[in-house]
């Protein structure tokens, strides 16, 4: 019954101490070192996790940084490249209008020697060609109830200058001798170059009492008129081309 007592003991030391010691011992350790090892894995985890991000995480946060500085400066450049188009465009429609400015200058200045020259080549002609040679002599005669008078006159002026151009006549009758004067102005239009060309519109009416003795009498009638033309170019009266061609008289007569 002793020796089973120590045997007993024995073995029940044997068994704590290897419970203790052994695996049991070992069993604690490696728990506690199991918890240990599984807490330092927690926390590198979690050191990793702010390290990814600034790693993964954190390149994730600088790539949204560089993608918003990447789409500002992409909207600058959108921005610049737009103002920079339309100052081309601006340009482009600058040069266009110099182009069409500096061809209606030169165009201008064209015209201007053109008109220049014909103007001084118009001048020129004015003085060198004899008017009176072109215009015939007026005629005159009775109406049937031989209380007025009516008359034409043919002009054909050749072309002066080398553009077209047309010249304002005016004609003043004057019936000599009359007593208070009948005389009337008439007007019109030529255009130089044109050939001759008739002008039949002379009428005198309301005859002065003079006048009409000496119709009722068969005497003759001497009419005065006097021709005046004025150059018009391009639509505009040259006063200085002005120029009397003469004063004539014709006999008419009544008999």
């Amino acid at each position: 019954m002793a020796t089973d007592h120590h045997t007993v003991r024995s073995n029940r030391e044997k068994s704590s101490g290897i419970s203790s010691n052994g695996s049991g011992g070992d069993s604690g350790s490696g728990s506690g070192q199991t918890r240990a090892t599984d807490h330092e894995t927690v926390r590198s985890n979690r050191e990793n996790s702010p390290g990814s991000s600034n790693g993964s995480g954190g390149d994730s946060g600088s790539g949204s940084g560089q993608t918003r500085a990447q789409d500002h400066n992409t909207t600058r450049s959108n921005r610049a490249s737009i103002h920079g188009g339309g100052g081309g465009s601006t340009q482009g429609l600058g040069s266009t209008l110099g182009v069409i400015k500096s061809g209606i200058s030169l165009v201008s200045v064209i015209i201007l020697i053109a008109a220049s020259a014909d103007v001084y080549k118009m001048y020129d002609d004015h003085v060198t060609i004899n008017l009176e040679d072109h215009v015939t002599d007026a005629v005159f005669q009775l109406t049937g109830d031989r209380n007025s008078i009516v008359g034409e006159i043919a002009f054909d002026i050749p072309k002066m200058g080398y553009f077209d151009k047309s010249i304002d006549v005016l004609i003043h009758l004057k019936i000599l001798e009359s007593d208070p004067i009948t005389e009337d102005d008439f007007t019109f239009e030529y255009n130089l170059g044109s050939g001759e060309k008739i002008y039949d519109e002379f009428r005198l009416d309301d005859l002065d009492p003079v006048t009409k003795e000496k119709i009722d009498n068969g005497d003759p009638l001497d009419i005065e008129y006097t021709i005046t033309i004025t150059i018009i170019y391009l639509g505009v009266e040259l006063g200085p081309t002005t120029s009397e061609i003469g004063t004539k008289v014709t006999t008419m007569q009544t008999a």
